[in-house]
C-alpha cells in the first residue's frame, strides 16, 4: 500500500539535489587538490585531482557529499547511480592547470574546473524526472550559472581572464565517471527495510516512504510514551466493561420484565462490552498490529485482525445506533407517551448494524494501520469509513440533538406546573449523560478530520525524522509526530463510551429496586443461603418508598407506567404536605 509518505519525503531528498546541481555561483581563484581517499566519490572519478573553490573545506565537502549519498538511498534504483555521477562530477570537479607567461616574464598559474558534459546530466535528468518536475521545475539541464556560463556545457567551457593579462581558456567538459552497477542497489537504512527483500506479492499494508524503503512494524508514532497511552486505554477500557457488565445485569438479566427503556439501555451497554472485547484481544498479543511478514501490517488476511475489527466496529455502531433511542426514550418519557412500533425500530437498528458492520469485511477493508488498530483502513482515500461509521456517527448525532434540545422544552414545562426537585435530578442527570454521548460522537468523529488538515506538519516530521536516519546513527533520531495530546484525549473519549451510560441510569435508585424485586436475584441468594441475611421485602419496600416519586421515569413505554407517572406529577403537591 503505498501512501502519501513518499512524496512528501522525496521534498527533502531533492533539495539535496539542488545543492549540487543548481548552484547559481562559479567561483574562480581556487587550487587543485587530491581527492581523498576517504571521499565517496575516490572509486567512481577516473581521475585524481578535483578543483576546490576558494573558501571550501575538503573535509566539510566529503561530508556534504556523503550525507547527499546517503539520502539519495531513499531515491530509486534508476535515478540513485545516475544521480551519484552528477553529483560526484559537480563536487570534485576535474581540475585543469594552465601555466602561462605575463609581459614581465612572470608565470602564473590558471587552476579551472572542467564542468559535468550535459550528456551526464540528461542521464540524471531522465529517470529523475518525475521527482524534479513535481518539486524543482526551474531545474534543467539547460541551467546556466550567475555569470551566463552553461551549469552542463555540451562541449566546453570557455575563461576569460582580463585582470592578470587577455588570457582565454577553453576547457572541455568531463565526462571521466567510472560506472559501477553496485550504485544502483538500494540501502535502505535502519529501521527501514527494503521493499525488494521483504515485500510479499500479493501482500497489502506495507508503508513505503519511497519506492525501495518500507516502515518495519512496529513502528512507533509517539516513541517512548505509546505504553503510556496503551495502559490508559487499556485501565479506561477495563472501567468501562465493568459498568457495562453490571448495566447489562441490571437491564438486562435481573429484571423480571424488560421494559423498552431497559432494552435500550441494555443494547448499549452491550455495544460498550464488546468494544472492550476488541481490546482485551488485541492486548494479549504484542505488537498486535504487525504480521509475521517483517515490515507488513496485518491486513483483513489475517483473521485476527479481521475479528477484532469486526468486533470493534460491531460494538462501536451498535451503541451508536442505540444511544439515539435512548434520547428518544426520555423525550417520549417527558411527553408522558409512549415509544409505538419499538419492535420495528429494533428490526431496523440490529439491521443496519449487522449491515454496517459486514460492509466492510466484504470490501477486504478491516486492517491496521501505522496509527489505528485493526479497523476500517482508508488510507487509500476510499469512503469506507464515512459510509461505515461517520455519516452513521453525525445522523446520531442529529438525533440525540434534536430529542436532548425538546426534551429541555418538556422537562422545564413540566418542571414549572409541577416543581419536584427528586424528579427534577433525574432528568438533569439523564440531559448530562446525553451531552456525553454527543461529546464522545463528536470529538470521535471529528479527530480525523483535524488531523487530515494538520497532515503537513506530521508528512514534515516523518521528513526530518528520515533525513536524521539517512545521515547518522538511527539510535539518535526521534520522531516528533504531533497530535499526542488529541491522541491521549481521543483515547480517553473512547475509554469512557460504556461508563456514560452508567452515569444517568447506574446511579440512580431504580437500580436497588430492581435488584432487590429480581426474582433471579432472591433464588441467587437462596441458593447461596444469604436470603436470611439480606432482608428482601424490607429492602424492597424501601426501595419502593424512595422511588415512588421517580416511578415516572423508570419504563415510560408501558401503558400502566404511565399512569402512575401522571398520578405521581398531580399528587406531588399532596405529598408535600405535612
Amino acid at each position: 500500500m503505498k501512501n502519501s509518505f513518499l512524496i512528501n519525503i522525496l521534498i527533502i531528498y531533492y533539495l539535496f539535489i539542488i545543492l549540487f546541481v543548481n548552484s547559481q555561483d562559479l567561483k574562480l581563484g581556487g587550487s587543485c587538490e587530491l581527492i581523498d581517499s576517504n571521499s565517496p566519490c575516490f572509486s567512481k572519478l577516473n581521475y585524481t585531482n578535483f578543483y576546490l573553490q576558494p573558501g571550501d573545506s575538503i573535509t566539510q565537502l566529503n561530508k556534504n557529499v556523503s550525507d547527499i549519498i546517503r539520502m539519495l538511498e531513499f531515491t530509486t534504483p534508476e535515478c540513485k547511480p545516475n544521480a551519484i555521477n552528477i553529483m560526484c562530477l559537480k563536487s570534485y570537479p576535474k581540475c585543469e592547470t594552465y601555466n602561462e607567461t605575463l609581459s614581465n616574464n612572470t608565470n602564473i598559474i590558471f587552476n579551472l574546473p572542467s564542468l559535468p558534459c550535459n550528456s551526464i546530466c540528461l542521464k540524471a535528468e531522465t529517470p529523475c524526472k518525475i521527482f524534479i518536475d513535481n518539486f524543482i521545475k526551474d531545474l534543467s539541464c539547460n541551467s546556466n550559472f550567475s555569470n551566463g556560463a552553461p551549469m552542463f556545457p555540451i562541449n566546453s567551457t570557455d575563461y576569460e581572464f582580463k585582470e592578470s593579462g587577455n588570457f582565454n581558456f577553453n576547457v572541455e567538459c568531463n565526462d571521466n565517471i567510472i560506472y559501477d552497477n553496485s550504485s544502483s542497489v538500494i540501502n535502505c537504512p535502519a529501521p527501514l527495510l527494503n521493499s525488494k527483500d521483504h515485500v510479499i506479492p500479493g501482500k497489502t499494508t506495507y508503508y513505503y516512504i519511497t519506492d525501495s524503503c518500507i516502515l518495519d512494524c512496529p513502528f512507533e508514532i509517539y516513541p517512548g510514551k505509546t505504553k503510556i497511552l496503551d495502559r490508559t486505554n487499556y485501565t479506561l477500557t477495563s472501567i468501562s466493561f465493568i459498568t457495562c457488565i453490571f448495566m447489562i445485569l441490571t437491564f438486562g438479566v435481573l429484571p423480571n420484565k424488560i421494559t423498552h427503556r431497559m432494552e435500550s439501555i441494555l443494547s448499549f451497554a452491550c455495544g460498550g462490552c464488546i468494544t472492550a472485547l476488541s481490546l482485551f484481544i488485541q492486548s494479549r498479543q504484542d505488537n498486535f498490529n504487525c504480521s509475521s511478514d517483517p515490515g507488513r501490517f496485518k491486513s483483513q488476511s489475517d483473521y485476527l485482525c479481521l475479528l477484532t475489527g469486526l468486533i470493534f466496529q460491531f460494538g462501536a455502531i451498535t451503541s451508536i445506533f442505540w444511544s439515539p433511542m435512548i434520547a428518544y426514550d426520555f423525550y417520549i418519557t417527558s411527553t408522558l407517551g409512549k415509544i409505538r412500533k419499538f419492535g420495528l425500530y429494533r428490526i431496523v437498528l440490529w439491521s443496519f448494524i449487522f449491515v454496517l458492520t459486514a460492509l466492510p469485511a466484504f470490501g477486504g477493508k478491516y486492517s491496521a494501520t501505522v496509527a489505528t488498530n485493526c479497523w476500517i483502513n482508508s488510507d487509500d482515500g476510499s469512503a469506507w469509513q464515512y459510509v461505515s461509521f461517520y455519516i452513521p456517527s453525525w445522523c446520531a448525532m442529529g438525533l440525540i440533538c434534536l430529542f436532548s434540545i425538546l426534551s429541555v422544552i418538556n422537562v422545564s414545562k413540566m418542571y414549572i406546573q409541577t416543581p419536584n426537585n427528586r424528579i427534577l435530578f433525574f432528568n438533569i442527570k439523564i440531559l448530562i449523560t446525553l451531552l456525553l454521548f454527543l461529546f464522545v460522537l463528536t470529538f470521535a468523529s471529528s479527530l480525523k478530520f483535524y488531523m487530515e488538515e494538520r497532515m503537513d506538519t506530521y508528512f514534515d516530521a516523518i521528513a526530518v525524522w528520515v533525513e536524521c536516519i539517512g545521515k547518522g546513527d538511527p539510535s539518535q533520531c526521534e520522531l516528533h509526530a504531533p497530535g499526542y495530546d488529541l491522541k491521549a484525549l481521543n483515547i480517553v473519549v473512547i475509554g469512557i463510551l460504556g461508563f456514560t451510560v452508567f452515569i444517568g441510569y447506574g446511579l440512580d435508585p431504580i437500580v436497588i429496586h430492581i435488584w432487590m424485586e429480581s426474582k433471579k436475584f432472591q433464588w441467587v441468594l437462596k441458593k447461596c443461603r444469604l436470603d436470611k441475611i439480606i432482608k428482601l421485602n424490607n429492602s424492597i419496600n424501601n426501595s419502593n418508598n424512595n422511588n415512588n416519586e421517580t416511578a415516572s421515569t423508570s419504563s415510560g413505554n408501558e401503558r400502566k407506567q404511565t399512569t402512575v407517572k401522571m398520578s405521581n406529577l398531580k399528587s406531588t403537591e399532596i405529598n408535600q404536605q405535612p
